[in-house]
Formats: C-alpha cells, structure tokens, sequence
C-alpha cells in the first residue's frame, strides 16, 4: 500500500509540475502573440535614460530633452525596444546638424552592428544632398524604395516633424516642415521583415532628435496616411522619385552650390608647422583639419598633428568628421599650438578621424598631444566634477592618466562602471594642466560615453570578493558543522530512546522474571524440612537469582540514565550512584564540581555518563570501598570526570583488567578524550577521563590519534 500511495503522489506531483509549465508556455505564446503587435498606447521614448538604448557608430549626447549625433559618421544608429514588435509607428523631431547627409527614424531592425547600412529594417528621413524624403531597406547594403522631393527644401538647423509607420507589409513616411507643408511617400514591400526594434539613424551628417513617441499601428493609422489608396510595390530607386531620368543637375545643385562657396586657401599650413614660430611674435595663420572634438574646447587634426582653438567664431555649428578653415594667431607650445581668435568655417563634412592606437607611456611623452588616440587602462576610481563631467582615474602598466567625460544623460551608465575594470578610451590626448591638475602626465577628452568600452569586469579576486568568499565559507562551514551537531544530536537521541526501549523490555522481563524466582525459592525453603539437604541448595541458589537480580537492575540503571540536559552529567551520576549503593550502607558516595558549569554537548555527557557507571560498578563489585568520590571539573577547553574510590584495588595487568575496562577506553576514544587509572593491590583506585570540548575539534582528532597509538604501543609492551 506505501508503495502505491508513493507512486500515485509521485503520478500527481508530475502532472502539477506538466500543467503549470503548460500553463507558463500558454501564457507567454499568448503575451507574445499580443505584445508584437506593437506598444499597448502612446508612449513618450526617454531619451534620457541611455542605458535603455545601444549605440552602433556615432558621438551621442543627451541635453534638455534633444538626442545628439554630433559626428559625421556615416551610417551612426542610436537602437532601443523589444525584437518582436511589429505593427507600430514611430514619430520624432528631427533636426540636420551639417550638409550632404541624411536623418530619419528605424523601424522593424534585426542584428544591428557598426558600419554603414550594417542592420535588416527599414530607414526613413530627410536628406539634404539632394533635397527628398527617403524610404528605403537596409539588408547590410542599401535598397532605396522611395525619395520624393520635400516642400520647400530641406535646410539644416531646421526642426522637421517626421512619422514612419509600418503596418503588415505596407510602409508610410511624411514630413512636415516648419512653415507646415507634409510630404508622405508609402510603398508595399511584399517580403517584408516582420518584426524588430526602432531607433535614430544618421549618415554623414549630426543630428538632433526631440519629443520621440511610439505607438500601436492599426489599419486606419495606415490609411489616414496615405488616404486609402492603393500603395506601389517597392523596387529600388536611382534617382529622386518624380525626377526624370538624367536629371543629375537637380541631384547634384546643392553639391556645386557649396563647391562654388568654399573655395579654399591654398595657402594653408600644416599644423605641426606652428610649433616652429616664433612665440613672441604673433603670426596669423591659416590651417585645415578635420574635427575631432567640440566640447568643451575645438580640436581639429590634419595628417602633421592636432591644434586647439580656445575661442572660435564658426557661422555653423561644427560636427565631429567636418572638414574646417580656421584662420587665426598662432599660439606655440611645446607639444601642440593653440589658435585664438580664430575665424572658422566648415568646408566639407568629412569622414571622422580615425583614433590612433598608443600606450599611456607613449601618450605621457607629448608626442600624441592635441591628437585623438585611443588607449587601454583599467579604472582605478571615478569622481564627479562640479561641472556635469566625469574624472575616470585610470592606470595602464606603471602610467596614471584622467578621462574626462560629460554625464550629461549618462549619470547611471557611468556610475554603474566598476573600478578595476579593463576599459578602451577614445579621446584627445592633452597634457595642458587644466585638466590634468598636475596630477598625471597627461588626460584625455572623451566626445562621449560611446567612447568608453568595457573590454572585461574588474578582476574575481579582489579584496572584497575574498572576503564575501571567506565569510561564505565559514557560513557554509558553520552550516555544515550545525547540520552535523543535529544530526549527531538526533542518532545521540535515537541511541537513548532505543537503550530506554531496551531497559522497558528488561525490566518488563528478565528484572521481573529473577524476582519471581526468587519469591518461589524463599517459599520453598520455607517448605522444606530444615534438616533437608535440600535447604543450603535452594538458600544458595536464592543468594545467585538475588545477585543476577542486582545485576540485572544495575545494567538497565546504565541503559537508562538520567535526562542529562536537564539534571546535568554530575547530578545524573550521583543518582545512578546512589542507586547503586542501595542497600550497601558501608558505602559513602560523595559528589563535588569545579570551574564555571556550562551545557556539555550530549554525546560527549552520554560517554562520560557510561564510562562513570561501568567505574562506579566495577568499585562497587570488585572493590568493597568504604567512600565512593565522584568529581567533575570544568576547564577552559575540556572537561574532566574522576572517580575514586578507597576498595582493595587491582593490578592492571591482571585479569581484573579485562573487558569492562578495554569498554571504557574505547568509550573514551570514541570523543576524543583520554583515560587514565591509577590502582594498586590495597591502594584503592582512580579513574580520570579528560574530554576536550568544542571548539576543540582538532585537537581532540589528534589527541584521539595519540591515544590510539599509546594503546598500540602497551600492547607491544605486553607482548
């Protein structure tokens, strides 16, 4: 019947287990299944919170509400939200940076990296080259469905509202102007993607996003776009779309004006040039560079070096990748030169400058000074500065050098950076002692967090994760050594209740069973005739069943001691002692204690309770003393059990010294104590057990050891 009850539960606990997971995988198809549909409401994007979003590319600030791409890049994307969304619309404030480059929303993207068009979705926007509203696919290239022409234009440093929205396999698009004109384009992509996040993109030009929402796309949502009419089947455009073909005049004007605007001076001088001039003569200079950082100072390199322009006058505002003409006084230093009252305008909006890779050693010598570089190191500590940025202390190999970062939108990526991890900065190298305080050789400034890459986590074996460790382990081992006590505690409980069992059914038969023989031997020797021969027969075998009675009563007055934790080890052997003597009027039993009296772990009190009743017996049987002393002594890490007695004695190597006595030293073992008896024919005995006590564990293993071979070593002795 247990066997089938067993089963049965385990029958039903299975089927629990199987409907709940059905349950769990129902719950999450269906939560699924409604929830790539697209957001449940209108929902306003943080921009702020940065960490909900990943960048591939680009230089990303946040500020007062509006995302920046501050860097030429070409193809630099800002990607947040869950893969499985599906139908839903996204719509932003978009704003051009620059010139000859285009900005838009993402929507429906999958396996997104660094690179041009490095992603599968679907991108639209605005771009200024060649004045349209684009749509197109990006599947690791470009497919453009649509460019429609924007009314009026498309200008920089002008906020349009843009609305892209994806509904099956059909796509919309519109933009509206600052004077309120909308151009829409939609198309049909039969093979459409599906499914997948959205974000802001950006190709050769920096951009601004403001007031992103994201909300659920329905039917109606599509057809309010594009009025109900039929959509066209996407195929990719060459040209813009309603231009006839060789139309290059209209996709090139915006080029040729600007080339006819920027003519550049020929006469321009290398940068690294400047540091040969004179510093006490004012020479005015021109130079061309590419950005590399606008804030909070304008650096622009060109192949010789890098240079500093403190204070510029710019008629745009400039990008990281623009392609400049400063003209201004030259400013000699010994590393770099800085250019002050410096008139600057774009030319081109170049590819940004790619970092070069150096050493902290290499960066300390100057060589590297006002140049972007990139360089690893590991996080010593990080301190917030009063305006807004971020002080990373980092050392690589023997050299110490600072990152300066802005947290404007970054506080809790940055913060969440831990010391001791191995990071890869890219920056300008500086050694000017404004920002490195005279602390190290030189500091860095970082365009943005994307600038901070974390290679590896701070190393395991730090110092507080080798504490956690410790203490983890000595909660393991306290858990483990508490496990043991309970369970030697229960087996020490179990061995009582049996030997309580035991002393039942002994009482309950062969005590009770020695009495009634020896009631029946008395009431036949008073029977019998008393010149019978038969008398001093029945009178001696009433004196052995008297004797085997006592024995009897004092092997079950061993097998049931005391409860010692509550009547304690000395009062338990004083009770058993007393029980012994009952009878023996001779005898004197007297009990004393020394030390502090605390609780004694109760397999270490249950021996010492045996070990003290097989003494007592033996003095009892075997001695015939007069006084009986029993003493318990407390000491600082053990205790200590004695009992003495004034009978006859023995030689311990007589037969006297046989079983009972090899009992107690195998008792005495079995926790790690030793046993020590003094006795001589005529002297009396004495009987010491030293029972060492938690925390002692070790000490009683090697003491149990020693005594171990001092056994085996008067055994050889004998022999």
């Amino acid at each position: 019947m247990r066997a089938i009850f067993t089963t049965r539960n385990l029958i039903a606990a299975g089927s629990t287990v199987a409907s709940i997971a059905l349950l769990a995988c129902a719950g999450v198809f269906v939560f699924r299944a409604i929830a790539r549909r697209g957001p449940f409401s209108a929902q306003s994007v943080s921009l702020a919170k940065q960490d909900d979003w990943q960048a591939f590319g680009g230089t990303w600030q946040y500020a007062d509400g509006v995302m920046q791409n501050n860097s030429d890049e070409r193809g630099a994307k800002l990607m947040t939200g869950p893969t499985y969304w599906s139908n839903y619309s996204i719509e932003a404030d978009v704003l051009l940076l620059g010139q000859y480059g285009d900005a838009g929303l993402i929507i429906r993207a999958t396996d997104e990296e660094e690179g041009v068009d490095a992603y599968h979705g679907y991108m639209a926007g605005l771009r200024d080259l060649d004045n349209t509203l684009i749509l197109g696919r990006a599947d690791y290239g470009w497919r453009e469905y649509a460019a429609k022409p924007v009314a009026p234009r498309v200008n920089a440093q002008m906020w349009y509202h843009v609305k892209f929205l994806a509904y099956g396999c059909d796509f919309a698009v519109s933009a509206t102007a600052p004077g309120g004109q909308t151009t829409s384009v939609a198309v049909e992509d039969p093979g459409c993607l599906t499914e997948g996040r959205f974000g802001l993109k950006s190709y050769n030009t920096g951009a601004e996003w403001r007031n992103v929402v994201i909300r659920k796309a329905t039917r109606q949502d599509l057809e309010a776009m594009t009025g109900g009419a039929r959509l066209p089947i996407a195929t990719p455009d060459e040209l813009p779309m309603g231009a006839a073909p060789g139309s290059y005049d209209h996709y090139f004007e915006p080029i040729q004006r600007d080339l006819l605007a920027h003519h550049t001076d020929l006469n321009a001088q290398p940068i690294s040039t400047l540091r040969l001039l004179s510093p006490d003569v004012p020479a005015s200079v021109t130079v061309h560079g590419v950005v590399t950082l606008t804030s909070p100072v304008l650096f622009i390199q060109d192949p010789t070096g890098g240079l500093a322009i403190p204070d510029s006058h710019a008629h745009a505002p400039l990008q990281i990748g623009d392609e400049i003409e400063a003209r201004g006084d030259a400013e000699p230093h010994d590393f770099s030169s800085r250019l002050r009252n410096a008139d600057v305008r774009v030319l081109w909006s170049h590819t940004p400058v790619p970092p070069v890779a150096v050493t902290a050693a290499q960066a300390a010598t100057g060589a590297f000074d006002a140049e972007y570089v990139e360089i690893q190191g590991r996080l010593e500590h990080k301190d917030e500065a009063p305006d807004h940025t971020l002080v990373l202390s980092i050392d690589e190999a023997s050299q110490s050098f600072l990152a300066i970062v802005s947290e404007a939108g970054q506080a809790e990526r940055l913060r969440a950076l831990k010391d001791k991890s191995l990071l890869r900065l890219r920056g300008v190298c500086v050694v000017d002692s404004r920002y490195t305080h005279d602390l190290t050789s030189f500091a860095l400034l970082l365009p943005s967090f994307n600038d901070v890459v974390v290679l590896e986590g701070p190393p395991w074996w730090s110092a507080g994760h080798i504490v956690a460790m410790t203490i983890g382990v000595l909660l393991l081992a306290l858990a483990a050594l508490s496990c043991y006590v309970l369970i030697e505690r229960w087996r020490m409980q179990a061995v009582l209740e049996e030997r309580g069992r035991l002393a039942h059914e002994m009482h309950d038969t062969l005590a009770q069973s020695f009495a009634g023989l020896g009631f029946q031997l008395e009431a036949i020797r008073d029977e019998a005739n008393q010149g019978s021969n038969i008398v001093p027969q029945l009178e001696v075998a009433r004196v052995m069943v008297r004797n085997s009675h006592e024995e009897a009563r004092r092997s079950i007055a061993m097998l049931r001691p005391e409860n010692l934790e509550s009547v304690g080890l000395l009062r338990a052997m004083e009770n058993c002692a007393q029980r012994m003597v009952n009878g023996t009027s001779s005898i004197a039993v007297r009990v004393s204690s020394a030390g502090s009296e605390r609780a004694i772990p109760l397999r270490i009190s249950d021996t010492l309770m045996r070990i003290g009743q097989e003494a007592v017996a033996n003095a009892i049987r075997h001695a015939h003393p007069a006084h009986l002393n029993i003493s318990l002594d407390y000491l600082r890490s053990a205790v200590e059990l004695v009992v003495e007695d004034d009978g006859c004695g023995f030689s311990l190597t007589s037969e006297l010294a046989g079983f009972g006595i090899s009992g107690m030293y195998k008792r005495a073992d079995s926790i790690g104590a030793t046993l020590a008896i003094h006795s001589a024919p005529g002297e009396g005995t004495a009987l010491r057990v030293h029972a060492p006590t938690p925390p002692s564990f070790f000490r009683a293993f090697w003491m149990r050891m020693q005594n171990s071979w001092r056994r085996q070593s008067n055994g050889n002795a004998h022999r």
